[in-house]
């Protein structure tokens, strides 16, 4: 799957609070294709606010954008979503 073919499987994807898709939104900040897999970054920390309450909405605004852009995606390209900022893995989710 080409880059730009991801991108447009990744404007099906929502913002559940906006309705509008992730990538017109900026939230897909970049796709980088590595060896055999390809690399997804969200800018979702730095859409983070700094209150407590308002920390606590977004988690479940973040969890929502990373479980809808896996079911996109899941089975046509190997891939795994970085957060931008602080390099957090999103998915794969890594058993511990």
């Amino acid at each position: 799957m080409e880059i730009e073919e991801i991108y447009q499987e990744l404007k099906k994807v929502k913002e559940p609070i906006s309705g509008e898709d992730i990538v017109s939104l900026g939230i897909v900040s970049l796709i980088r294709k590595e060896d055999n897999k390809v690399i997804i970054f969200l800018g979702l920390a730095r859409r983070t606010p700094r209150h407590p309450f308002e920390m606590a909405v977004n988690w479940a605004v973040h969890a929502r954008i990373v479980k809808d852009v896996v079911k996109v995606l899941e089975g046509k390209v190997n891939f795994e979503i970085v957060d931008d900022m602080t390099f957090q893995k999103y998915y794969p989710i890594e058993e511990v």
